[in-house]
């Protein structure tokens, strides 16, 4: 992509981002045609907010979602640092349009996978995990309609995470097939959505090592980083004032409030 479509792009949707005004599409001649181009723009997007990133969301590793947003693979997007909270959080629910709700595994990376020519494995990639941790991904897009643009904008668009909710760390989740770990999605004690580990590109770990082979040619993934998998629980979009759970049985639950403002 150009320079100067580069940067009309990302001005556009750094507006949005920041004061919150919906897009109704790119204009064409700035409108990415390819993943690469989405992650230009995701990019260069980043720089531009001048925010810390947290970590990455990989969307769309579930059937459900990729015929949702008619994809054929994953995407994947950042997480910025200040859209991360522990379970209990108190959220605006008015500050999110869509107030999607997705329950999924995340990962905190115990050390580095650094860029390489050489892919990475399923065991390469969970020998670098430190936790992992029950999580609702709260999703939200800058278009007003998300469902009308293309993957690539989508992509641009952080890959349309709004938040991330986190509980505490699992334990024994190193002797836990997380294939098979049921989880419930809940709103005001109504379960509106289940299903279980498996359903993140039929294993968690794979997804992990998913983006790990997608960031090996770019910058690779820290240490540190939180990367949370796609859902297990299809999506829900909530109300304004709710109460949400993610209940992953024997291996905890996380859970936040949606209060309305104004």
């Amino acid at each position: 992509m150009k320079k100067a479509e580069l940067s009309r792009v990302v001005a556009i949707l750094a507006d949005a981002w920041q004061i919150g005004n919906p897009i109704v599409a790119f204009p064409e001649e700035c409108c990415p045609k390819t993943a690469r181009e989405g992650m230009q723009i995701q990019d260069a997007l980043v720089r531009e907010l001048g925010v810390a990133v947290g970590g990455w969301k990989i969307g769309c590793t579930s059937e459900y979602a990729q015929k949702l947003l008619k994809t054929k693979g994953p995407i994947a997007g950042r997480v910025l640092a200040p859209r991360i909270f522990a379970s209990g959080a108190t959220l605006p629910g008015t500050a999110y349009r869509m107030r999607g709700l997705e329950g999924e595994f995340a990962f905190v990376l115990g050390k580095n996978l650094k860029p390489r020519q050489r892919p990475y494995t399923r065991a390469e990639v969970r020998a670098a995990v430190a936790e992992v941790r029950p999580a609702v991904e709260l999703v939200d897009s800058r278009f007003l309609d998300w469902l009308s643009v293309s993957t690539p904008c989508l992509i641009a668009d952080m890959g349309c995470n709004a938040a991330l909710v986190l509980g505490n760390p699992i334990k024994r989740w190193k002797t836990t097939d997380l294939t098979k770990a049921p989880v419930r999605m809940k709103v005001d004690g109504k379960v509106v959505g289940e299903g279980k580990g498996g359903d993140a590109l039929g294993d968690p770990f794979l997804a992990l090592a998913w983006l790990a082979n997608q960031q090996r040619t770019r910058d690779g993934l820290k240490a540190g980083e939180v990367v949370t998998t796609g859902t297990c629980t299809g999506f829900h979009k909530a109300e304004p004032a709710a109460k949400v759970e993610a209940d992953f049985g024997k291996l905890g639950k996380v859970s936040f409030t949606l209060v309305k403002i104004g």
